[in-house]
């Protein structure tokens, strides 16, 4: 397993981040999101689009909201 991935995954879970979550903001199927993160697939710039991703995701969870 690719470092990268491990650290995706790492973040996902403590963060409560589903494949399902990361589905929707990419707009690709869980299941294409499973074969990345097992590493059966690695097509160009995944690493890249994921990571901004993840961390996107877990920006607008520990966002702050106006009263």
């Amino acid at each position: 397993m690719e470092t990268w991935i491990a650290n995706v995954v790492g973040k996902m879970h403590v963060n409560k981040i589903s494949n399902i979550d990361l589905a929707k903001r990419l707009d690709v199927t869980p299941q294409y999101i499973s074969e990345l993160l097992n590493g059966k697939k690695s097509p160009k710039g995944a690493e890249e689009r994921i990571v901004d991703a993840v961390d996107a995701i877990i920006a607008e969870k520990t966002a702050v909201k106006p009263l």
